[in-house]
């Protein structure tokens, strides 16, 4: 497992903030290579082998990764991969992070993936990002890198796979590993922009995060190394404090350098060995860091944490030394045991959250290693705001559950079934894998914790145990699993303090474990119960667009069907359905009328409850979503396989036809939104996302966060008759896109929308609800949040037009893209005042002449004033005079790369596809934006920001915080 540590709530309403995430080695560790062929062994006595800790593994590694490591000790590993098409993902590991830091070092490892790209021999300050994005590279989206507590990563996505660009990437890897010459007046120009970063991310949730480490780590320097650095360390410390981290654990033993892509694996090696080879670390090695240890007889202990914007929440950790094995079959067959048996606690809980009168909203059990220190596992949830200590007690009481009773076989069967079709997809898919995660498995995997094999051995060895995973042996494992572990720690986060303390807490603890448990219930599995919606549907008409390849049908009774077939990832459909109406059927009088459409889903069917349709479709790949789909439409989207689409297509057809409107929905939806509310005003960006959309709708209600007490007032029949003649008789256009046979496609809709009674052939227009104004009143707006009293956000907006005309909403979207470079430029390079400008164009396709363009940038609240005379200093030098080719080649080629990108996904198709027949006016834009792009010139963005950019039409707004200047 890779050595971190991590935290989270499995639930799709709102997960925790995580540190990072550990991934399981469990059977299916993604990896391999586009070919099919059978698995080679690979010499386990080589240096590579031996390197990257396969040696002594009986499990397969995949023979289509070369593994390698230089005379220097430098890893690497390399794997041919063409999905996407013509591109390249490299990745360079280093084993450092916060915790090699001294005391007077706390955030220079992160400081000095700052300097990575400020600065090297062969490379001057503020050329680096400068000549990737010459290359077709964006800075954030293709160039990128991060700190963590114990290694340092750099990322770059190349757009295609030309010796030019790979030799540029390999180039920088190696500046990057051994040429920094972290200059003393780079890094004091740099320091205001770290601290910006550390500022921003100065939140509730980190504070928790820093509080929950130095309470269950206690013994640790866990809580004391955040990766961010302490402010004194990032303002004060001298070049020489980074050199002398950068010196001791740059080296090439500690480095991996990982590549994916559409290249030549032995073409590949050759450059890394020339480029790599002399490497030779400077002055003495740094030794591995002291990070201290847990006291694994600590007593029972309880703590809470207490914030406003908190999501209540509960949980209970217990730890025990961790002990060191290798990756072997047998070890993957008993983890697999063990990880059934925890995710059918993880199940039970999110049943026992749908419960209507349930004190959690989702719960979880996980497991978690720290850093070959110790071995954590923790049940927790989020509970209903103000009920912890029901919440504590129902989580400890299903993990002794758990431990006591084991589990049932229909329990077991449904996430073996779940295993199975996971492994069935992932090698039918596996010629069309993404290079990015395969990037990134491999680079976990240079820590040596496990071997990364092809999927058709991880279904090899899951086929092999499976039929031994009776109840009785996956009770056996997980009751094994929880030997050994020390007195429970518990943890409660809330709003306001709990009373009592933490003695209140323990006490609770201990009332909950005196209470006797019972064996749990035998779960009943129905049939789903709508497989029949009538005779199949006649097509009545059916062309095709050759040049997009897509097919349009049309059904007797008017329902439409868009299909493209690709091949961009193997086994894998993208189904849409989209109902005329969404949000477009509110009105001023009535905002809130169809709020709920957006949670449909949780309402589950008549027949079935939406935990009914989680046991009934295990085994499935399947997705019980509907909802709110588009702005004009109800419906949803999901990502089915081949197999499975007919069963994909029911289930949604069923949503329309048989919405349950289940009270433990409403219920759940209840519980949900004031942990939502309360966070709304805790942070710049979060009280921005509740009040900027009503400001620039001029007040429209139907645009505002409506109040809490509106939200919770609502209900299902309220809604039921807002969306009935919508879903009664509203148009349906329905897109396929992906790795399907069309008349298969065909047939599953037919049989369930297209044999529906007729609807309505067009989408109705909508046309007054279609009016949205932008505000008359320029006059600059403060918004308040309570976060601390330096965080500020300000965002300048300027009223654009709506996307009809494709040529100029592409300049418009290139200006944007000019305007963040120099905001860059200026705000972080020059002013070093922030770490995250942003430009954009949000110009409207639903609403007639509506739309903007905007600035943005976290400051810190002294550097409001000189942040927007910045901001409006480039508007006026955008209208001034053209923008140099230099930079217009900066912004238009990552653009480009971009968007060609784009077209090798299925994702981009679909939103083409989804109305391929209702707005087939817009299929222009695929055939047509890259050429509008490149064809865009100087005078043509100078002309748009004249029209555009006018100081007296601008619209700021700030958020500041309730400490300001107090």
């Amino acid at each position: 497992m890779k050595r971190t540590i991590f935290w989270r709530v499995s639930t799709a309403l709102s997960p925790l903030a995580l540190i990072a995430v550990s991934i399981s080695p469990v059977l299916a560790k993604p990896a391999a290579a586009p070919a099919a062929a059978q698995v080679v062994p690979v010499n386990p006595q080589t240096a590579a082998a031996k390197a990257w800790n396969f040696a002594a593994s009986d499990v397969p590694v995949d023979s289509n990764i070369v593994f390698g490591v230089l005379p220097n000790g430098m890893k690497y590993a390399l794997l041919k991969n063409s999905t996407p098409k013509d591109s390249v993902v490299l990745r360079m590991r280093f084993d450092v992070g916060s915790f090699a830091e001294a005391e007077d070092q706390r955030g220079l490892a992160h400081f000095i993936e700052h300097m990575a790209f400020n600065g090297s021999t062969h490379v001057p300050e503020g050329e680096m990002i400068k000549l990737l994005e010459r290359k077709g590279l964006a800075f954030g989206a293709d160039t990128n890198a991060s700190t963590g507590f114990d290694q340092t990563v750099y990322q770059l996505d190349l757009p295609n796979a030309s010796d030019d660009l790979i030799d540029t990437g390999l180039m920088l890897m190696r500046e990057t590993a051994s040429e920094l010459t972290i200059d003393p007046a780079a890094v004091d120009r740099e320091r205001g922009v770290i601290l910006s970063e550390r500022r921003a991310r100065d939140t509730y949730q980190l504070r928790n995060i820093v509080d929950q480490l130095g309470f269950q780590m206690k013994g640790m320097t866990v809580a004391d190394r955040m990766p961010i650095g302490t402010e004194e360390v990032i303002r004060t410390a001298p070049a020489s404090r980074l050199r002398d981290l950068y010196d001791r654990y740059y080296r090439p033993e500690r480095a991996t350098l990982v590549m994916v892509g559409d290249f030549d694996p032995a073409a590949v090696e050759a450059k890394i060995k020339a480029r790599f080879a002399d490497w030779q670390g400077r002055g003495p090695a740094g030794a591995d860091p002291d990070i201290g240890t847990l006291d694994f007889k600590r007593p029972a202990a309880a703590e809470s944490f207490v914030d406003p914007a908190i999501q209540d929440s509960v949980t209970i950790a217990s730890f025990k030394p961790w002990v060191q094995e290798a990756d072997t079959k047998a070890k993957r067959a008993r983890k697999l045991a063990e990880d059934i048996g925890e995710a059918i606690l993880s199940r039970r809980l999110a049943k026992i959250a749908l419960d209507e009168d349930s004190p959690i909203l989702a719960g979880y059990f996980s497991e978690a290693d720290g850093w070959k220190v110790f071995d954590q596992v923790t049940v927790g949830a989020v509970a209903k705001e103000g009920a912890w200590t029901e919440a504590l007690g129902l989580i400890e009481r299903e993990l002794r559950r758990a431990v006591q009773f084991g589990f049932t076989q229909a329990e077991v069967n449904e996430q073996i079934a779940n295993r199975r079709t996971a492994l069935k997809n992932a090698v039918a898919g596996v010629t069309t894998r993404r290079s990015d995660a395969l990037a990134d498995v491999l680079v976990d995997a240079s820590e040596g914790d496990y071997v990364v094999v092809r999927p058709e051995t991880s279904q090899g060895l899951f086929d092999a145990i499976a039929p031994q995973l009776s109840a009785d042996a996956v009770s056996a494992a997980f009751r094994k699993r929880m030997e050994g572990f020390s007195p429970p720690l518990a943890r409660v986060t809330a709003k306001t303090p709990v009373e009592g303390g933490d003695k209140a807490i323990l006490a609770a603890l201990d009332t909950a474990r005196a209470v006797a448990v019972t064996p749990p219930a035998q779960a009943q599995s129905a049939a789903f119960a709508y497989d029949n919606f009538g005779t199949p549907g006649a097509i009545v008409s059916d062309d095709r667009i050759d040049d997009l390849g897509i097919r349009r049908i049309r059904f007797a009774n008017n329902v439409m069907l868009n299909i493209k077939k690709t091949d961009f990832q193997k086994d894998k459909v993208y189904l849409s359905v989209r109902v005329d109406g969404g949000t477009l059927l509110a009105t001023r009088d009535d905002p809130t009328k169809v709020a709920l459409a957006g949670s449909l889903s949780l309402g589950g069917l008549e027949a079935h409850s939406l935990d009914d349709l989680r046991t009934i479709f295990a085994g499935k790949t399947v997705s019980p979503s509907f909802g709110m789909a588009d702005i004009d439409a109800f419906g949803s989207k999901a990502i089915t396989s081949p197999d499975d689409f007919a069963a994909q297509a029911e289930l949604m057809a069923a949503y329309l036809t048989h919405p349950g409107y289940r009270a433990d929905g409403l219920a759940l939806i209840r519980r949900y939104l004031p942990q939502q509310y309360a966070a709304n005003d805790a942070t710049p960006g979060a009280v921005l996302a509740r009040d900027s959309g009503g400001i620039l709708a001029n007040g429209d209600p139907r645009e505002e966060t409506p109040p809490l007490a509106t939200m919770m007032s609502l209900d299902w029949s309220k809604l039921k008759a807002a969306v009935a003649d919508s879903f009664d008789h509203g148009a349906i256009e329905i897109g396929v896109v992906g790795d399907i046979d069309e008349q298969a496609a065909i047939d599953a809709i037919a049989a369930t929308f297209g044999a529906l009674p007729e609807r309505r052939a067009a989408f109705d227009p909508h046309s007054d609800a279609r009016k949205r104004d932008y505000p008359v009143d320029h006059s600059e707006r403060t918004l308040i949040h309570k976060g601390p009293a330096d965080q500020a956000e300000l965002r300048v907006y300027w009223p654009a037009r709506d996307d009809s005309d494709l040529t100029e909403a592409m300049r418009l979207n290139l200006l944007s893209r000019v305007m963040q470079l120099m905001l860059t430029d200026e705000l972080r390079e020059k002013l070093g005042e922030t770490y995250s400008p942003s430009a954009g164009a949000s110009l409207s396709d639903e609403y007639p002449g509506y739309g903007w363009l905007v600035a943005a940038s976290n400051v810190d609240y002294k550097d409001l004033a000189t942040t927007r005379a910045a901001i409006f200093a480039i508007a006026k030098e955008l209208r001034d005079k053209p923008v140099d080719a230099d930079t217009l080649d900066r912004a238009r080629k990552p653009l480009v790369e971009a968007m060609t990108k784009a077209r090798r996904e299925n994702a981009y198709w679909l939103a083409y596809v989804a109305e391929a027949t209702s707005r087939a006016d817009r299929l222009d834009r695929s055939r047509n934006g890259i050429a509008a792009v490149e064809a865009a010139t100087p005078a043509e963005l100078e002309a748009l920001a004249k029209r555009y950019l006018v100081d007296d039409k601008a619209l700021v707004i700030r958020a500041i915080s309730d400490k300001a200047g107090k």
